[in-house]
Order: C-alpha cells, then sequence, then structure tokens
C-alpha cells in the first residue's frame, strides 16, 4: 500500500459516523420535532378549545374546527377573524338561506359565549360536505363583528 493510499484510508475513517449515534441522533431529532409541533399546535387551538367542544356538543360529529387571527401575508389588508368550520351532512352550496340559517345563528351565538368577539374584525362560518371521491362542497358566511353589538 502506498503513502497516498494509506492517507486516503485514514481520511475516509475519520469522516465515517458510528451508526448508533446516527440512529440515536435521528431519535432525537423526531423526538424534538414532535415536542415542537405539538406545543405549537397546544398554543394555536387552546383559546378555542372551549368553543370547539361545545360546537361539537350542538352539532356532534361535525368535526369543528376554530381558529382566529390575520393571516400573515398581507396583515394589514386582511381584517382580524374568528373562522369556525364544520361538517354537514348536506350541500351546502345548493341549500337554501333558511335551511342553513340555524347552523349560522347557532355557531354565532356559541362563538359570543365562549369568545370575546370584540377582538375580531368579522366572523367567519364554514358549512363543507365532504363527498367521497369527489370535489368538497363548501359554502362561507362572512358577520362582521361590528354588527353583531
Amino acid at each position: 500500500m502506498t503513502d497516498v493510499d494509506q492517507d486516503h484510508r485514514s481520511e475516509q475513517q475519520s469522516r465515517t459516523i458510528n451508526g448508533r449515534k446516527v440512529v440515536l441522533g435521528m431519535f432525537t431529532f423526531g423526538i424534538v420535532m414532535t415536542a415542537a409541533m405539538w406545543l405549537y399546535w397546544e398554543a394555536y387551538t387552546r383559546p378555542f378549545r372551549p368553543l370547539q367542544y361545545a360546537i361539537n356538543e350542538a352539532f356532534p360529529g361535525s368535526s369543528p374546527r376554530v381558529i382566529g387571527g390575520e393571516h400573515k401575508i398581507h396583515k394589514d389588508e386582511n381584517p382580524s377573524t374568528l373562522r369556525m368550520v364544520i361538517r354537514v351532512d348536506f350541500d351546502p352550496r345548493e341549500a337554501s338561506d333558511d335551511a342553513v340559517e340555524p347552523y349560522t345563528s347557532r355557531l354565532m351565538e356559541l362563538a359570543a359565549e365562549h369568545v370575546d368577539l370584540t377582538t375580531y374584525e368579522q366572523v367567519e362560518v364554514h358549512l363543507v360536505h365532504r363527498v367521497p371521491e369527489a370535489e368538497t362542497e363548501q359554502r362561507k358566511f362572512v358577520f362582521p363583528t361590528s354588527k353583531l353589538e
């Protein structure tokens, strides 16, 4: 073996990493990322959890989702919004206003009970109907909070 081969081999050996360290590093990274995502989601949804529970109680099986705040992009142009999304078992686009009114009015009542609506400029209600292997059918309602007072 020549000196060049010897140098090349010792250089390769100094660059190798023990397999156990790699696996331990991957597990540590996975645990840290899972904890970070859990903490973020906990902080993101905690203020709206009582409202979500109330919506689920009022509309069982609706899989409610509630978020609030402003869009990060174009913050100055977007109003502060409380957004409620629930699943319904009918096509909300084709339903009459009289058919969806009980949903929207009850959601607004629940929002007023569980959230300080004065911190938002508007409330959005999204009624969503998921059809297997088809486009999701949805309808959006926007209520300015200034008219709620």
